[in-house]
């Protein structure tokens, strides 16, 4: 009965508007008037309606409304301002990640494509987070999740998203660990449908501490903490703690269905490097999907219809793809 289901059933997805102030009213607009893509995906999107009016008309975009639904959120009394940090932006990308959450939630969709947001903006705008994925954790009452990033060619997962360089080695516990790799796991195998997934582990410390050496990070936490793992799993499912550099140089990423960094650039720089415009972010963790493009707001470019629609589209079918593999289940 699932596989009927699955064929006949287009996955209902909000696509939330972002900041509107950068490339996300763009690329949403780019992915909607295309019909040979919205044919396959029942699509929302969250915003004021100013906003699409205002950069179709801009880009000269042909809009087909047929083709896809808006939920109007927000108040339509807004200065758009391309390349500019607004509260107004900040509080209506907020506003509408709050919105599909909730509608996600109730069962009335099934995934979220969100657009990106300013961090600088969002907390302006009144929301004190530093992206996407802590909003997702607490309005989706998730009791953790976990950052990846996702490519045909690597994909990586974070144990820590966004803090201060200076506050990482603080954060990194052994319970921390063992939780995101959980997460990780559990999704490797439910999501991506890899029957034993194996992952690569980095160090924390150039060369991986070294043996204590230049840090201890690696012996009395990371290293334990994999024991532990591996021994719930009863075979050899994480791997390391790798030096990173090495890792990435020797293309050892390869080996591996995922790779988990301990901090975001270095997890992140490799990963945009190799995946380049078809990465997607991931929250791996929440009891709905959500996925977005693997970039930011690039405000430099707002405006100027050179925005490359690639990786929104790549994180509809991501999304797709993981509800598909989720129902099969059933």
């Amino acid at each position: 009965m699932a596989s009927v289901y699955i064929c006949l059933m287009k996955t209902r997805i909000l696509l939330t508007i972002g900041d509107f102030n950068g490339i996300g009213p763009e690329i949403i607009l780019k992915v909607i008037s295309n019909p040979r893509f919205t044919k396959l995906y029942d699509l929302t999107v969250l915003s004021p309606l100013k906003i699409l009016e205002y950069y179709a008309k801009k880009l000269n975009i042909k809009l087909f409304p047929g083709n896809f639904n808006i939920i109007p959120v927000g108040d339509e009394k807004i200065k758009i301002q391309p390349g500019k940090i607004s509260d107004q932006a900040g509080f209506i990308s907020g506003l509408a990640v709050i919105k599909a959450i909730v509608m996600c939630m109730s069962g009335d969709y099934d995934a979220i494509v969100t657009a990106p947001i300013s961090k600088e903006a969002l907390n302006i705008g009144g929301f004190n987070y530093d992206g996407h994925t802590g909003m997702l954790k607490d309005f989706g009452r998730a009791d953790d999740v976990c950052m990846m990033m996702v490519s045909d060619k690597l994909t990586v997962a974070l144990a820590t998203t966004h803090p201060p360089l200076r506050d990482v080695s603080k954060m990194l516990t052994g319970k921390l660990l063992q939780s995101r790799l959980n997460i990780c796991y559990r999704s490797l195998k439910n999501d991506y449908e890899i029957s034993s997934p194996i992952v690569g582990v980095l160090g924390l410390n150039p060369h991986s501490g070294d043996r204590g050496v230049i840090g201890n990070e690696e012996i009395k936490i990371i290293t334990p903490a994999l024991k532990i793992m591996n021994k719930s799993k009863g075979y050899p499912a994480f791997n390391g703690p790798y030096a990173a550099d090495a890792y990435f140089a020797s293309s050892s990423y390869k080996k591996f269905d995922m790779t988990f960094a301990m901090y975001h650039d270095q997890g992140l720089i490799p990963f945009k490097m190799i995946a380049g415009m078809n990465g997607v972010n991931f929250t791996a963790g929440l009891s709905f999907v959500r996925t977005s493009p693997g970039h930011g707001t690039a405000f430099d470019i707002a405006g100027k219809n050179i925005a490359n629609e690639k990786s929104m589209a790549e994180a509809i079918k991501l999304a797709d793809k993981i509800i598909k593999n989720r129902l099969k289940k059933f």
